[in-house]
């Protein structure tokens, strides 16, 4: 019995030393480029927003009743651009500032997290 508790404490110090080597290979990457985490790859795809989405093109639907609301929808979003617009550059600037942010705190936790692991080394 203490030859099994032996090796499952050994088999636990090898996870753990193996766990922390890992997150300290990901913190050396993410501290060079944070870009490579994927929650802020997804930042930033969509960080950008087009409020010039088409309407009914290239193809515009079947039927004339699809085609007369395509159209007013057109029209009503022309009417409305100078409403719209504003708004909409002021989202993508404060995406756009709110990714500069993550990206920063990302690269400093990167750099703590290999500080971390080089003290628990040591």
């Amino acid at each position: 019995m203490d030859n099994l508790a032996q090796n499952i404490q050994q088999a636990a110090n090898a996870i753990e030393q193996t766990r922390r080597q890992v997150l300290a290979q990901q913190a050396a990457l993410f501290v060079n480029d944070p870009g490579q985490r994927p929650s802020i790859r997804h930042m930033e795809q969509t960080a950008w927003i087009n409020s010039h989405q088409p309407i009914a093109w290239p193809n515009w639907p079947p039927g004339l009743a699809a085609k007369l609301r395509a159209a007013l929808q057109k029209v009503v979003r022309r009417a409305l651009q100078w409403y719209i617009d504003p708004i909409v550059q002021q989202q993508n600037q404060f995406n756009q500032a709110t990714l500069q942010a993550v990206t920063a705190l990302a690269k400093e936790v990167a750099a703590l997290q290999i500080q971390q692991s080089a003290h628990k080394t040591d």
